[in-house]
């Protein structure tokens, strides 16, 4: 692409990759099923973090470039997950066993609606963070959350960790941390350095700029 980077950004992708391959080979990570193996695990992994990093970046693109509204990228979005889920379900075979399923478990519905209802609003939650933000701000905010939720997860499941496990995660979660709040003390000044109109005063110049246009017209 043409990007150079500089030693810091080579310094923090050595220690996210030191810091997995240490928490990957230094403690069980094997499926408890015996249907699948641990290395379809790092391939779902790999492909939830290109994915999930391209999301935030793309949804900040959107506010940019198409100067859209949260409540437009939450209707297109889930819009067209719908239409996605649904062909999914025809082409599979899977639609009208899934009625099925519901008409057989009355209270599926009542979870699913409390679900939908918990996805939406952390939805509505993660585009005001990045439009008001930025895709970096959230994604220092999901490196938060990503950490609350392992810990969780070890103490929920009662799942057996490592001393050297826990050595590779913060160095993980160190390096990334570092990158972000790096990466925030560099953009401040320009921040500071390009100031802007608030919207209302913005909206009051356009406002002013068309009657002139039309009295000189």
């Amino acid at each position: 692409s043409g990007k150079n980077y500089g030693l810091r950004d080579w310094m923090v992708a050595a220690g996210v990759t030191l810091g997995v391959t240490e928490f990957l080979l230094t403690g069980p990570t094997s499926s408890s099923s015996t249907a699948t193996d641990s290395a379809v695990g790092y391939l779902f992994l790999l492909a939830f973090l290109a994915l999930d990093g391209a999301t935030s970046t793309f949804e900040e693109k959107l506010f940019k470039e198409q100067r859209t509204s949260k409540y437009n990228q939450m209707l297109y979005v889930n819009g067209i997950s719908s239409v996605v889920s649904i062909v999914t379900l025809l082409v599979t075979g899977s639609l009208f066993p899934a009625f099925g399923f519901w008409g057989s478990h009355p209270m599926f519905m009542l979870d699913a609606a409390v679900l939908s209802a918990a996805a939406v609003g952390g939805q509505f939650f993660i585009f005001s963070l990045v439009k008001e933000f930025g895709a970096l701000v959230f994604a220092a905010t999901m490196n938060v959350r990503q950490v609350v939720s392992i810990i969780v997860s070890y103490i929920h499941f009662h799942h057996h960790i490592t001393g050297l496990q826990v050595v590779g995660l913060s160095v993980v979660f160190g390096a990334l941390f570092y990158k972000s709040l790096r990466a925030l003390r560099d953009s401040a000044p320009a921040a500071k350095g390009a100031p802007t109109l608030p919207e209302n005063a913005q909206q009051d110049l356009e406002a002013s700029n068309n009657q002139e246009n039309t009295k000189i017209k």
